[in-house]
Order: C-alpha cells, then sequence, then structure tokens
C-alpha cells in the first residue's frame, strides 16, 4: 500500500504530455534538455535502454524516491532486491547528475564491496552497452573500490580507521543500516555530505553578487538559493524496536507526517514479501519460513519487514542489547587478547564442509576474576577442511591467555588428535593436554571434583582442555546459566573495534599470520569479529524453548528455520559455543574459589607410652 498525506496531493504536471506538444525541429540544446527531461521522467524506459534491466513498478517508484529526496529509507525483506535496486540508483544518480561522488559504506568492507560488484555484473552484462560507456577508470585496492563516471565517482569503502575521515561525497549509501553503530553514523558519515558538490560554482555566485549589491543593482533577498543535493540512503531489513534503526525509521516517518513541517525532505518506503510481484516471489521458501506462523517474530522481521520487539524469546534480545558494551567503551572485539587479562574458549565442533552443514565454533571470554563476570571477545565460525579450524585453534591459543578449554564431546577427541598431531602443532613444539572433570556433579562431590581439577590444571603443560557430554540434564542447567548471566549483566558482549578508531588502528597494527584466520586482510578479521558478535546474539534470539514427548525440555532453532538445508540457512553453532563457554567460566571462577590443601604426609608418627 502506498499513502501519502494530504499536503503531498498535489496535481504534477506530467512530462510526457508536454514534450508531446513540442514541433518543429528543436536546437541541439533544446533537443539534449528535452531528452533528459524524457529519460528522467520515464526512469523504467530509460534504466532497460542503458543496461537492459527492466524493473518492475515498485522499482521504479522506489528510485524516483531515492532520485527526488535527501534522506531516504528501505527496510525491505528478504529477497525483495536491496542490493539491486542500490547498484541500479547508483548509476542512474551519477548520470542524470554529472560529477556526483556517491560513498558506498556498511558495517564491513565485504557489503560494501557486494553492491560494488552487483554494480559490475551490471555493466558487464549483455543490454549494457551503453551503460558501459559511461564508466571510466576503475581501481581496487584491499581498503576502496572506486570507479570514475560521468565527472564523479562511485566508491566503496570500510568504515573503520582514521582514513575515512578525510572523504567527502554527496551522495551516502549505507547497506545493513541496522548494523551501523549510531556514533559513526553521527560523527563520521554524515560530516561527509557538508561539503557542496559545486562549491567553487557557488563562491563564484557568491562573489558576483556581492559585488551588484555593492554597486545597488540586486538586493540582499535576491540572492540566488542553492538547492541540498546531499543525500544519505539507507538499506536494512527490518530490526527489533529499541535498536537505532527503528528509532530513525520512527523519526522520518514523523517528519513527513508532520503538519508543521512544509514538504518533507524524506522517503521512506517498507516492503514485505507481500508486496511484491508474484513471480519475483519464491513461494517455496515463503512456505517453508511460514511453517513457524506468521505471527512468529522472526518471520515477521526477515520477510514482512516489520519491526519486533524481540520479547518472545528464551534470550530476551533486549536484554542481551542491554548487555552490550556501548560503542567507545572497552572492552572491544579483539584479535589479540591483553596480556593482564585471562580467557576461557569453548567450541562446537563440527567437521563436515557441506555448504549447509553446521558450523564450527568457538566463543573467547574475557574473564573479570573480581566480579565474576565475562565478556565475549572473539568468535568462531567456520567451514571447510579441519586443516582451518586447527590453524584457528592455533591460533587463539597462542593470541589469548587461555585459562581453560571446555569442548561438546561429540568430536572432541578428533579434532583434539588431528590438532596435536598436526604439522603445525608438533613443529612448534605444541600439545594441548586433557582435564579429567565432571562438572554435573552437585554439593560435595563437585567440591572434590573442583580440587581434583585444580590439582590437574597446569598452564605451563597445557593441560587445559576437558569435554562435556551434552545429556538433557546439562542442556538444561547450561542455558538456564547463560540466561541467569544474562538478566543479571554476569556476561556481556564486547563493543564493536571497527566503530572505536583508537582500538581499530591498535588492532589493526597487530602482527597475525592471515594463513592460520583464513582471512584476507586484517580488516577483514576486524569487521568478521564485529558481525560475529552481533550473529551470536542474534542466534540466542531465536532459541526456543519446547517439551518433548520424553517431557524433557529442547532448546532450539523454531521447528520451520530447522527445516532449511540452504546454504544461508539460520544456525545454532554460535550460540552454542557461547552457552558453553560461559559453562567454562563458571566453572573456572568456582575452581579458583578452591582453597589448596596440603597434601597429607604419608608418615604420621604415633606417641607410644
Amino acid at each position: 500500500m502506498w499513502y501519502a498525506p494530504e499536503k503531498y496531493k498535489k496535481i504534477i504536471p506530467s512530462t510526457n504530455a508536454e514534450l508531446l506538444k513540442l514541433t518543429g525541429d528543436l536546437g541541439d540544446k533544446e533537443a539534449k534538455i528535452s531528452l533528459v527531461k524524457f529519460l528522467k521522467a520515464n526512469i523504467g524506459f530509460t534504466t532497460e535502454l542503458i543496461s537492459g534491466i527492466k524493473l518492475a513498478p515498485y522499482q521504479e517508484i522506489v528510485i524516483k524516491g531515492m532520485l527526488n529526496r535527501n534522506f531516504s529509507m528501505n527496510v525491505w525483506g528478504r529477497g525483495a532486491g536491496k542490493s539491486f535496486i542500490a547498484s541500479v540508483y547508483c548509476f542512474l544518480q551519477c548520470i542524470f547528475e554529472p560529477n556526483t561522488k556517491i560513498l558506498i559504506a556498511g558495517p564491513t568492507f565485504r557489503t560494501a564491496r557486494f553492491i560494488f560488484n552487483y554494480l559490475e555484473k551490471i555493466v558487464d552484462s549483455k543490454g549494457a552497452e551503453l551503460l558501459a560507456q559511461a564508466f571510466g577508470v576503475k581501481a581496487k585496492r584491499n581498503d576502496q573500490f572506486e570507479w570514475q563516471i560521468n565527472g564523479g565517482s562511485i566508491t566503496a569503502i570500510p568504515l573503520n580507521g582514521e582514513k575515512i575521515r578525510g572523504f567527502r561525497a554527496n551522495v551516502l549509501l549505507l547497506d545493513e543500516y541496522l548494523l551501523l553503530p549510531e556514533e559513526i553514523i553521527k560523527t563520521v558519515l554524515m560530516p561527509f555530505l557538508v561539503a557542496p558538490q559545486n562549491m567553487k560554482e557557488r563562491m563564484e555566485v557568491r562573489e558576483l553578487e556581492d559585488k551588484l549589491i555593492k554597486a545597488g543593482s540586486m538586493r540582499e533577498e535576491e540572492r540566488m538559493v542553492f538547492p541540498n543535493t546531499a543525500k544519505m540512503i539507507a538499506l536494512s531489513s527490518a530490526s527489533y524496536t529499541f535498536e537505532n534503526l527503528y528509532k530513525t525509521y520512527k523519526d522520518w516517518v514523523e517528519k513527513i507526517y508532520s503538519s508543521e513541517m512544509g514538504e518533507a525532505t524524506y522517503f521512506v518506503s517498507q516492503l514485505g514479501y507481500e508486496a511484491l510481484p508474484k513471480e519475483m516471489v519464491d513461494k517455496t521458501i515463503i512456505e517453508e519460513a511460514q511453517f513457524g506462523g506468521v505471527s512468529d517474530s522472526t518471520f515477521q522481521r526477515e520477510y514482512c519487514a516489520q519491526f519486533t520487539d524481540g520479547s518472545d524469546s528464551y534470550f530476551s534480545a533486549k536484554k542481551m542489547y542491554d548487555c552490550t558494551i556501548s560503542d567507545g567503551q572497552s572492552p572491544t572485539t579483539l584479535i589479540r587478547g591483553d596480556s593482564d587479562k585471562k580467557y576461557v574458549l569453548a567450541m562446537d565442533p563440527n567437521m563436515d564442509d557441506s555448504p549447509s552443514a553446521d558450523y564450527f565454533a568457538m566463543a573467547v571470554l574475557e574473564l573479570d576474576e573480581e566480579s565474576k563476570q565475562s565478556t565475549l571477545v572473539h568468535s568462531y565460525a567456520g567451514l571447510g577442511n579441519i586443516s582451518n579450524h586447527v590453524k584457528y585453534f592455533y591460533y587463539l591459543l597462542n593470541n589469548f591467555n587461555i585459562q581453560l578449554v571446555l569442548s561438546d564431546n561429540a568430536g572432541a577427541d578428533t579434532f583434539l588428535g588431528a590438532s596435536n598431531q598436526s604439522d603445525l602443532f608438533v613443529k612448534n613444539n605444541f600439545e594441548v593436554k586433557r582435564l579429567e572433570f565432571n562438572s554435573m556433579l552437585d554439593g560435595v562431590d563437585y567440591m572434590r571434583e573442583l580440587k581434583r581439577l585444580k590439582n590437574q590444571h597446569n598452564l605451563q603443560d597445557k593441560k587445559i582442555f576437558f569435554t562435556q557430554a551434552f545429556t538433557s540434564d546439562f542442556i538444561r542447567r547450561c542455558n538456564e546459566q547463560l540466561q541467569y548471566c544474562i538478566d543479571y549483566k554476569k556476561i556481556w558482549f564486547a563493543s564493536r573495534t571497527s566503530a572505536n578508531e583508537r582500538a581499530f588502528n591498535t588492532a589493526s597494527a597487530a602482527r597475525i599470520n592471515m594463513e592460520l584466520v583464513n582471512e584476507d586482510s586484517i580488516t577483514d578479521l576486524i569487521e568478521n569479529q564485529d558481525i560475529l558478535i552481533y550473529q551470536t546474539k542474534k542466534q540466542c534470539a531465536l532459541i526456543q524453548v519446547a517439551t518433548t514427548s520424553k517431557g524433557t525440555l529442547s532448546f532450539d532453532l523454531p521447528h520451520h528455520l530447522k527445516r532449511s538445508s540452504s546454504a544461508t540457512r539460520a544456525r545454532k553453532d554460535n550460540y552454542t559455543a557461547l552457552m558453553l563457554a560461559n559453562w567454562a567460566a563458571k566453572c573456572y571462577y568456582d575452581m579458583q574459589s578452591i582453597k589448596e590443601e596440603a597434601e597429607p604426609a604419608t608418615f604420621v608418627p604415633i606417641m607410644i607410652r
């Protein structure tokens, strides 16, 4: 449904009707102006003419909104084509407005590159010969992709470090807006739009006006008014109502509807799957997603583009948000641990390298022994050969002061054996040894077990590894422990390194063997950590509790999400790793609370009378 308040309902002259009135021969200049007017009034025809792409009616309307408003927000459901429409907008904006400088940014450089790569595919496709002629030199570096077009440029950049503050643009395109730090948007991104596109022209006009006013040939109120051509475009799926995206969405919508404001410079579109043409919707995927019910909050956000409050999951999304350290504060996500801090590591091993398989997941918690709190500072989620997981395990052990390692018992022996026997471990004389410890005992038996753990525990000998079988009792207690820690702020989620200039510069200067982490650059490693922390919370928020036929509690993804077998299906591996890491932190704190007792002597003297 499209709706516009009364103040926007007005008769707009038809450009096509006016052009039909033209008669006779046109001069070169008039012909060019008439052509531009026609092309801009008929966005669908123009797009198909120069790129071979046929737009749907809703896509034409959205692009017109983005072209004609200073601030645009598109909150669309999955499969609606946000990245595609952004790519089309980029080349149309640059063609209709020469010298336009567009900056594409997102929570990671990968996100920004994705739109840039989409644009490349369009330009290189059959039928886009005219469009290709508009583009010039293209440059790709590790920290910037740039393509010149019509006197301007389209540039994809990462949102981190000091370098980005030097950029200037008159169009800012922000993908995955819900993942962008609010502080970054206000203090770094918005200043990009400060410098006008035609600064030189404006200065020349003002100088001429000053002379005319001084000579008495012009009045002050007759000065030329320069329109504001700066644009910011936000693309996102729907989020929770307590996040910054919803706050911005509400603010812009209120300004559009406000009777106190004139014609607003804002455009907002919100498209769920039902608003899309039927031929653009995969019925099988929608039916699969609807299996959990159309009122399911995940379905509402992902496919219906509706904001939800996040209160319907076992782990409250709002409480996890409250347990997240604010951007700019410490600790941030880490790619190397603090030498003065202690950490625990947990893993949910899976050696299947199928694209649709579960991930091999790991979580690192930073410990605070004084407050008995912990903070998730590093995560891992990988597919592929077991050697990749072994390398990452070695990287974590060598860059964090790991006190304990806890693994799901399933697959633990295979992985530990593969690690200790790998060339990497053997070459560096590195061996991780197992501890015998039963964390499920209670009362006096548990206290005895903790003493046994403390006696076995040996950091120098790397005797730090223990496993846990996933019994129904353990799963219940472990989830209850994590819920308790979230509810009472005993566990925290690190702030984003990319939103902290000082932390980013420190992290990017660290020397990391990139072969161990399977990343192209240290920037990708840093950005990936910021995303994985968010994804861990998102996975936790999906967990639902149900009672099995045997009367035990089940903690799992909604059934309709579990049924999916696609490579992009929802997973819960990082949630499991976090749950185990939180349990490992509990065991470590319990172990540290046990006082060491002197071993009894083997000989006890007896007084004989």
